[in-house]
């Protein structure tokens, strides 16, 4: 399968999104799409062997829709001319009058103009969708502004008395505004992820045989050598070689505080580096760099649907028709059950396909998930989309894995039982191994170690292999099959050969992050039982399972589920791969420069237990604004729809009232980028 983000021109509504959507998922060798209609863009996952970019185009163009980038800005300059000229067509008006047949034709060439000029999208896009059967915000426009403009076209022909030209032309500029307000507050909500785009320079000193040379970014590749020079952005991802240094990593942790770097440690691109100069290895460039992961992460989570918008959606989708019926019986209650004339009647049916047009509706939710997507990324916190906000929201239980989670994730050695001169060939298997144990065993040994042969890992267990003629068996003392207290134990050719104390100091921020959960919290880890009361001690966490193995840790959290809690994993990714799969929703902790954790629903690049605080908070802060989104959509329209049909409300207030809903729907979602959490 293949993934491909084509821009889309022409939506304005979450109808106009529902079209597009089903457009796509129609072409064959379409496995699932996700159109935004934030970003304007359409995320298509396709059989390339099937389906081809160009037929995707054709399928969006076909439904009435364009497959191009819309300049957002001509809608500030359109509305700025349609509202000039409505408003000198008012002013005019207590000079000319309405009965003034002179003035009444100017207005037709006035009216015409803004029509045929910044409203023709309008017209244009109804006409298309009404050919495939489509109808959205563009539909109601069109029949509420042609019916008022054939209406007064009626009264120069002297079949009627009143013209209802400034009305048209208002409605056009008034709708106008509120797509250049709606583009305006989209570009705010952009502008952190683009902001972080560009943090990568845009070239790099590399090593070309002994000379360093400056080469653009772009023809930097994995493997090469680097440099980057004090007070420069890093480029790329790598490991350090020579030099040391602190380097500032906020635009990707939010965490203040510098770093330092030495031989050995990861550099990732865009991060600022400090008084120090650094030599490295290139391990990732270009979209493979951790940055570039955030950028495509938080593109992708933008794009998706949350499921409160699927009631969204499902109302959209019979919404305007059922707006065009209400709006069709309201022109036939004033006109013959009422009496109020023509004019009365249209001036009725026209406010109610105004005010009613979707787009707060539609605007709801994915404003919200763009903008909690976009402050998420400056916390440090990468959501996979709004389905996995609307879960870590209702979250009741999180269950932290201990090692690289509530600790440093770099144990040491403090103590040794046995005959020491086993330890090469037991450091010898433990450096095949990527558990943080093993590694605390290889830093203890030191010094060159032996080759291994028949190498062989049984998670949450422990290794084995053949080194130097000799079978060595290593982990823990009960799977090795020798009694003690000691975290490792190993055996050579089955006989005990020695015991290893280790411990792993406990983070300076877990206490902290664990009290912010606010929720009931338990710890399950595969160490013993000691070393876990003693880390559940010094972080707050009453609840401890020890001595699980990665299948245990599951069952463990089936069993929550069960008794109907809503679960949080929060582990380090390395050995709680089904656990983070099981859970409700998994928080992943980075580790190196390989971000995506795909069993989990979160990626926490700042590797604390404060980063899955953060993500719960803006969790619930998100899930909240769209609720009170959907709320005052749906309230507007209860309350605005009744009003335009009783007569109390002109076109020209319905277009006014229609325009600052979707404002008000996008102001509040952008509260989440300022909201303390």
């Amino acid at each position: 399968m293949k993934t491909v983000v084509i821009p889309v021109g022409g939506m304005s509504c979450a109808a106009c999104q529902a079209h597009v959507q089903r457009a796509l998922e129609e072409v064959p060798g379409v496995e699932r799409a996700a159109v935004s209609l934030l970003t304007n863009e359409a995320s298509v996952v396709f059989d390339p062997a099937v389906a081809a970019p160009a037929k995707l185009v054709a399928a969006i163009v076909d439904s009435g829709y364009e497959a191009a980038v819309r300049a957002e800005a001509s809608h500030g300059r359109a509305a700025a001319v349609s509202l000039a000229i409505g408003l000198g067509m008012m002013a005019a008006m207590p000079f000319a009058g309405h009965g003034n047949r002179a003035w009444n034709w100017v207005q037709l060439g006035l009216t015409l103009v803004v029509m045929a000029g910044p409203g023709r999208g309008y017209y244009v896009k109804a006409v298309r969708g009404l050919r495939h059967g489509n109808t959205d915000m563009s539909t109601l426009i069109t029949l509420g502004t042609g019916a008022a403009f054939a209406y007064s076209a009626a009264a120069l022909a002297g079949w009627v008395h009143e013209v209802y030209f400034e009305a048209v032309v208002f409605i056009l500029g008034l709708v106008l505004a509120g797509r250049a307000m709606e583009a305006r507050a989209r570009e705010q909500t952009a502008a952190a992820i683009g902001k972080l785009a560009r943090m990568a320079p845009a070239t790099a000193w590399v090593r070309r045989g002994a000379e360093w040379v400056s080469v653009a970014v772009e023809q930097v590749a994995a493997g090469d050598r680097l440099l980057v020079k004090p007070a420069e952005r890093i480029p790329v991802d790598g490991v350090v070689e020579a030099g040391a240094s602190a380097v500032d990593e906020s635009m990707l942790t939010g965490e203040p505080v510098a770093v330092a770097k030495g031989v050995g440690d990861r550099v990732a691109a865009g991060t600022l580096n400090g008084a120090g100069a650094l030599e490295f290895r290139a391990t990732a460039v270009g979209a493979g760099t951790m940055l570039g992961q955030i950028v495509r992460m938080t593109r992708e989570a933008q794009a998706t649907r949350a499921p409160l918008q699927r009631l969204a959606d499902r109302i959209s989708a019979i919404f305007v028709p059922v707006v065009v019926t209400i709006a069709g019986l309201t022109f036939a209650v004033w006109y013959w059950g009422v009496g109020g004339g023509a004019g009365r009647a249209l001036e009725a049916a026209v406010a109610v396909l105004i005010i009613a047009c979707p787009c707060a509706m539609g605007l709801a939710v994915p404003a919200a998930v763009m903008v909690a997507t976009g402050r998420a990324a400056g916390l440090g916190v990468l959501f996979k989309g709004g389905e996995a906000m609307e879960r870590l929201a209702r979250v009741d239980v999180a269950v932290l894995d201990k090692t690289g989670t509530l600790t440093a994730g770099r144990p040491v050695v403090t103590a040794l039982e046995g005959d020491r001169r086993w330890l090469p060939l037991v450091a010898g298997v433990e450096a095949h191994s990527e558990h943080p144990l093993a590694q605390a065993v290889v830093n203890y040994a030191g010094g060159p170690l032996p080759e291994v042969t028949g190498f062989a890992a049984t998670p949450g267990l422990g290794a084995e292999g053949v080194v130097e003629g000799r079978r060595v068996r290593v982990g823990r003392p009960s799977w090795v099959g020798v009694e003690s207290s000691l975290a490792v134990a190993a055996t050579v050719d089955g006989a005990f050969a020695l015991a290893l104390e280790v411990e792993d100091p406990v983070k300076a921020t877990s206490a902290e992050g664990v009290r912010r959960l606010g929720v009931r919290t338990v710890m399950l880890t595969g160490d013993r039982a000691a070393a876990a009361e003693r880390v559940a001690a010094a972080v707050g966490i009453g609840e401890v399972r020890a001595g699980l193995l990665p299948g245990e840790k599951l069952e463990f959290i089936a069993g929550l589920q069960r008794e109907g809690r809503v679960v949080a994993m929060i582990g380090d990714g390395v050995n709680d791969a089904p656990a983070l799969a099981q859970a409700d929703v998994g928080l992943a902790m980075a580790t190196g420069s390989d971000i995506a954790a795909e069993t989990a629903g979160v990626t926490l690049l700042r590797a604390d237990v404060t980063a899955a605080a953060d993500a719960l908070a803006l969790a619930r802060a998100t899930v909240r604004v769209m609720r009170q989104n959907l709320f005052w959509a749906f309230f507007y329209n209860a309350i605005g729809i009744p009003l335009a049909a009783a007569g109390e409300l002109n076109p020209v207030l319905a277009s006014a009232a229609m325009a600052l809903s979707s404002v008000s729907v996008l102001g509040n979602s952008l509260r989440l980028g300022r909201i303390r959490i």
